[in-house]
């Protein structure tokens, strides 16, 4: 789920060809080391970071651009030259590589900066990891041995796991903020909404509307958890990774839906820390979307040593909460006949059947663009296309809204220069 990349920055990239641009702008290219498609500087590295100074000079820029082009916002007269829509991964490196450019940027965040990856996703889900690979260390006596330790028992503090997460993520979570505020980036609390040609109009639910015109637009608003019909969240004993990452119990059995790698990473942590693992899979084998020679790999050193077992080639056709003494409930039913096959009662279900686009909201109607699936279509450039096939000027996609690769580095380097002229 990570790995080391450049890109959302090159949607920004695309912009700067329209808009002035300095010499000093042009060449700094700092953070360009990637986790999960953040940059170094999000990551808190000291020697990213940008000063005051650095940051003073930045806005001199972004105001002599503007100046040069005569008008208050960018050069045409919008009041931004790029306003993006989602602060996730793909959002933050656009909004940073923007103003690098010389670009007059704004983003808009509904939720919390940072997205799905650092707060819900890549950053506490490696955090929970990393302790399940210190507690197997600690269980592998032979291996203690051999460094001369000897360990009588182990345990943990599920909460004090918990918080360990959830710190890192709201570390990483201030920094993202902090690095867009230093950069001059203007941060717009708010859902934002497509109203028209290179219109956006955003605020709080239940609070006055404001509307802003941008010469481009980028829509980063990425994924959600996807939950199939006949399952019922209670978010405390059937729930989804969204859940799962708070640590809020560890339940002594637990059923994973779905072999994928989330789910693969749930059942690490849940196997470390004491629980019996049961996935139920569709598809006649486990982790079917992996390379085969990956699969056996994971199976043998993932799945078989641990206390897992698996019903593959069936549906979860119904998941019912525990309630009232009673277990949680699970409907199984075969994938092609769809004949019942056996109900499960385990203590907790995880759903972890994929993720869904979230791109309800967004006004597409109100620009001809039909989704797919709920994906927005795009060509190879990340430019939006309309229900005609023909492409939307100066609107762009990034990241899970498209559907082109679900991972949170992908945004990155998907777009250039050329294509936001």
């Amino acid at each position: 789920m990570h790995s080391v990349s450049i890109s959302a920055s090159a949607s920004a990239s695309a912009i700067a060809s329209g808009g002035a641009r300095s010499k000093a702008a042009a060449g700094r290219r700092p953070g360009e080391i990637r986790f999960c498609g953040l940059r170094g500087d999000a990551l808190a590295c000291g020697s990213l970071r940008a000063s005051h100074a650095a940051a003073a000079t930045r806005r001199a820029v972004l105001r002599a651009a503007a100046s040069a082009n005569g008008a208050a916002g960018s050069g045409d007269g919008f009041d931004y030259d790029l306003v993006i829509i989602g602060a996730g991964v793909g959002g933050h490196g656009a909004a940073l590589h923007a103003v690098e450019e010389g670009l007059k940027t704004a983003i808009i965040e509904g939720d919390v900066v940072g997205g799905t990856c650092v707060n819900r996703g890549c950053v506490p889900s490696k955090a929970l990891l990393a302790v399940s690979g210190r507690m197997r260390e600690l269980h592998d006596e032979h291996h203690m041995k051999s460094l001369g330790l000897q360990v009588s028992s182990t345990g943990y503090d599920r909460q004090a796991v918990a918080d360990h997460a959830n710190n890192l993520a709201s570390k990483i979570r201030s920094n993202l903020t902090n690095s867009m505020k230093a950069m001059g980036v203007d941060i717009l609390t708010g859902f934002g909404k497509i109203v028209g040609k290179q219109k956006v109009r955003y605020g709080k639910v239940g609070f006055p509307e404001k509307e802003i015109t941008a010469k481009n637009i980028i829509i980063a608003t990425g994924s959600v958890p996807f939950v199939p019909k006949g399952i019922e969240i209670d978010g405390k004993t059937v729930f989804t990774s969204d859940h799962a990452l708070k640590l809020e119990s560890v339940p002594d059995w637990i059923a994973i839906v779905g072999s994928g790698y989330i789910g693969l990473e749930f059942s690490d942590v849940y196997t470390a820390l004491g629980s019996e693992v049961t996935f139920v899979e569709a598809l006649d084998q486990l982790m079917p979307g992996f390379d085969p020679e990956i699969a056996k790999l994971a199976q043998r050193v993932l799945i078989n040593p641990r206390k897992i077992d698996y019903h593959t080639g069936v549906f979860a056709s119904k998941i019912t909460p525990a309630k009232d003494g009673k277990p949680v409930l699970i409907e199984l039913i075969d994938a092609k006949t769809k004949e019942h096959k056996e109900t499960l009662e385990v203590d907790a279900a995880l759903i972890a059947t994929g993720r869904a686009p979230f791109t309800n909201g967004l006004g597409l109607e109100n620009i001809n663009v039909v989704t797919q699936r709920g994906f927005i279509p795009v060509d190879e450039r990340m430019q939006v296309t309309d229900a005609d096939g023909n492409v939307v000027p100066n609107l762009f996609c990034i990241g899970d809204a498209n559907g082109k690769l679900m991972l949170s580095h992908k945004p990155e380097k998907r777009l250039t220069t050329k294509d936001l002229r």
